[in-house]
């Protein structure tokens, strides 16, 4: 399974062979939070390495990373990064041109 695909609570209870009252209770108590949770922050930080690594645009980005568009994107990295996916590749795309600017001219 991939970030990308759907991931219901009821599909992935049923495909570790647990009821979803189960699967909800072991994943909690195991990982600390819940799985819809854990799967948004999986979906986050997937978005964060896209962005960085790739011209794509945020609608590819959106749909590999497994959100349903661009605007749920958006909402979901803004809640838990407080910056917006275009910003934060803006600002990752400026530390890398600094850090590449600043790696040269120790190279020197």
């Amino acid at each position: 399974a991939t970030l990308g695909e759907t991931h219901s609570l009821d599909s992935v209870a049923e495909a570790a062979g647990l009821t979803r009252r189960t699967f909800t209770r072991r994943f909690q108590k195991s990982i600390g939070t819940s799985f819809g949770d854990w799967l948004t922050s999986q979906r986050v930080e997937l978005a964060q390495r896209l962005l960085e690594a790739t011209e794509k645009s945020m609608d590819i980005v959106a749909f590999e990373a497994g959100f349903g568009s661009a605007t749920s994107l958006r909402q979901h990295f803004s809640a838990r990064l407080r910056t917006s996916p275009a910003q934060y590749r803006r600002e990752f795309s400026r530390r890398s041109e600094r850090d590449e600017r600043t790696a040269g001219a120790l190279s020197h």
